[in-house]
């Protein structure tokens, strides 16, 4: 399948360089325009935003087969000086591991599983003026969420996902559920209302445009996350997985026994080591021998509704590769699928009656110089053209010892963030 094409311009948004823009006098795209914010709104430390707009060219899969070629232009893009932003749903990693062909075959819904813009430049925007660009946050309105599936198949889906735990099948899989957030207004809005209350380092806005990524209808994307799949800077990565969640408590001192017991918790960090151990060999495939390391364990980083336990991976980078043979190789990432990685989608795709789309899935970028970074496309919502509600997933790891009642009441809980808008 070939790229649509759009006649090739330089917008003087986009100068060669990059330079920090402070004070914006403008606003994001249209709705009928195909763009990517890539957005870290963490109160401190917080890195530039990352606006690409005008794309001279798209590339789009639909299909299982069409993913790997996909890929292959990315990098022409990318080695001909060009920069690439967009996304893949998790399904897209159906395409690139042959043991999961049967999934692939029953997956094919026709949405798309891979876009990305190829654009000439990027604009880098202090973290400040985010908020400026962005609608009123007051002119849309949304909820409450509301769970595609009832708590009785959550329990059900929970309870083949255990047997095949205890019958040494797996060590744990990611178990998750998809949403719809009825909202009025504009997407934009509905980012702006929500953005603040998560304080996410790795979100961001997307919008692919009309069916040739254009003008004119496509989907807009809305991403919450606060998971770094995986930074590629001058040849070293990192992976940041995140892997158990406690909800923040109202009362200071509650809350800090809540962070303190997340910390020692042995069901969540055995959890998080068996990601972070998934993720480390993961890594191992496409890294020099003996760099591949652990610097910051079972760290707990705390977000408006609930904290995470977040460990960190670094490697680096075998020469000859690319931040595409990364994806190639570790998408979809560890976090959201379990141990064995293989099996747990094998496992999903079993219990898991809905394709999960974006969610789950990947938005990243990468840069001429072959920099890149990506999220795990957790606490994402797709917006259909003309849709007027949002579909967004929510899940949990579970292994030997997960209760029910506390695994589905972790699901909800990292949905808060959406409670009242």
């Amino acid at each position: 399948m070939r790229p649509s094409q759009s006649s090739p311009r330089r917008s003087s948004l986009f100068p060669p360089h990059q330079s920090l823009l402070r004070h914006p006098a403008m606003r994001l795209p249209g709705s009928d325009e195909a763009f990517a914010l890539f957005d870290d709104a963490r109160v401190r430390g917080a890195a530039p935003a990352r606006l690409y707009r005008d794309p001279v060219a798209i590339v789009e899969a639909r299909s299982m087969q069409e993913v790997q070629p996909a890929l292959d232009r990315i990098a022409d893009a990318r080695e001909a000086g060009l920069h690439v932003a967009g996304y893949l749903s998790y399904e897209a990693g159906l395409a690139l591991e042959e043991r999961l062909a049967p999934a692939a075959r029953r997956r094919q819904d026709g949405a798309p599983l891979l876009w990305f813009g190829v654009f000439e430049g990027v604009r880098l925007i202090d973290p400040a003026a985010v908020p400026g660009l962005l609608p009123d946050p007051a002119s849309c309105a949304a909820g409450p969420l509301r769970p595609l599936i009832d708590e009785a198949a959550y329990r059900v889906a929970f309870a083949a996902v255990q047997d095949m735990i205890r019958a040494g099948d797996i060590y744990q899989v990611n178990l998750t559920f998809p949403c719809d957030l009825p909202f009025t207004g504009d997407p934009m809005a509905l980012y702006a209302a929500a953005r603040g209350r998560a304080a996410a380092g790795y979100g961001g806005i997307m919008r692919t445009g009309g069916p040739d990524g254009g003008r004119g209808g496509g989907r807009t994307l809305l991403s919450f996350s606060p998971e770094l799949f995986f930074t590629l800077v001058r040849g070293q990565l990192t992976a940041r997985p995140m892997k158990g969640t406690a909800r923040r408590e109202g009362d200071p001192q509650a809350d800090a026994a809540a962070a303190r017991l997340l910390a020692s918790d042995a069901k969540q960090r055995a959890e998080n080591l068996m990601i972070v151990d998934l993720l480390r060999n993961d890594l191992s495939r496409v890294s020099c021998a003996g760099s591949v390391t652990v610097p910051d364990l079972f760290h707990v980083e705390s977000f408006p509704t609930v904290h995470q336990l977040v460990s960190t991976v670094r490697a680096r980078i075998l020469p000859g590769l690319s931040a595409v043979d990364v994806l190639r190789t570790l998408f979809p990432c560890g976090s959201i699928t379990g141990a064995p990685k293989v099996r747990a989608m094998e496992i999903i795709d079993a219990v898991e009656p809905a394709a999960r789309g974006v969610y789950t899935g990947t938005m990243g970028w990468i840069d001429p110089e072959g920099n890149a970074a990506f999220n795990v496309a957790i606490r994402t919502i797709c917006v259909e053209e003309g849709a007027a509600s949002g579909r967004i997933g929510l899940g949990s790891g579970v292994v030997a010892d997960s209760r029910v009642d506390d695994e589905w009441a972790e699901c909800l809980a990292k949905g808060r963030f959406l409670a009242g808008l």
